[in-house]
């Protein structure tokens, strides 16, 4: 079994109050993403252990949300384990749009996407990590024999983009919160249900499924967007004979477009 000692993170802890200390209890839970992975933020790609909460994190169906809470392990596995349930699974380089391995906890969940299996279907499920072992080159093995796994937390359930493309699900807390009315859910998979989805992933034998080309790509998003502006009274516009030169502004199609009457 994995061993657990966590130290978590709040967005509302009071002012001037120290962060938890270090805690000697175990605990089962074998989600988050180790140390070292790279998710999609406003700053562009970042590792998750370099995250906080109040960053904003690019989500696939809610843009970019805040972390509001970050919780962080130290996972050590017993020499010799050899059980797929308790190993990280391995995606190597290249089996997704990643350039260099990404590992996964056994427990984390990962969005799959139905629509890339069936034209038909349009929702996302969410399926444990270790269940892909053994399809598309995936395979349990351990990265270490002791590393960190940092798990963020939203206000509601959201899958996020992490490096490769891959898609993470995120829940809105630890312990079994009821989500509310209007918010969101994902429907976690599992057993034969969850067998017959990977099946059609392997039968197709890529991983359009699970990884998101257009997620492997996030570009740094600026806090404020650009809008022409007029200038202050008195002063005159550049771009005529006689007028002061200025860096041309570059608009997306949308904002040149004026409506004649």
């Amino acid at each position: 079994m994995l061993e657990v000692v966590s130290i978590s993170g709040f967005s509302d802890e009071a002012a001037g109050v120290e962060p938890p200390s270090q805690r000697g209890a175990v605990t089962a839970r074998r989600g988050g993403l180790v140390h070292g992975t790279k998710v999609a933020s406003t700053s562009g790609w970042k590792r998750v252990e370099k995250l906080k909460v109040g960053d904003l994190v690019r989500t696939v169906d809610d843009g970019f949300k805040e972390v509001r809470r970050v919780s962080t392990d130290l996972v050590t596995i017993p020499a010799g384990e050899t059980r797929a349930d308790c190993l990280p699974v391995q995606v190597p380089s290249r089996a997704a749009y990643n350039g260099r391995v990404v590992w996964l906890m056994p427990e984390q969940g990962m969005a799959i996407d139905h629509s890339k299996i069936d034209p038909s279907q349009t929702e996302i499920s969410v399926v444990a990590a270790r269940l892909l072992s053994g399809t598309c080159r995936l395979r349990s093995r351990a990265p270490a024999s002791s590393f960190e796994v940092t798990t963020l937390f939203f206000d509601q359930d959201q899958v996020i983009f992490i490096e490769g493309g891959l898609q993470a699900y995120c829940p809105a807390a630890r312990f079994g919160t009821r989500p509310g009315a209007d918010q969101k859910t994902y429907q976690v998979i599992d057993g034969e249900t969850a067998m017959l989805v990977i099946d059609a992933i392997a039968d197709r034998g890529n991983m359009a499924a699970l990884a998101n080309p257009l997620g492997a790509l996030p570009a740094p998003v600026p806090g404020e967007p650009i809008f022409p502006m007029r200038p202050a009274t008195g002063q005159r516009r550049p771009g005529r004979p006689g007028r002061p030169p200025q860096p041309t502004l570059f608009l997306r199609p949308e904002w040149m477009m004026l409506t004649h009457q």
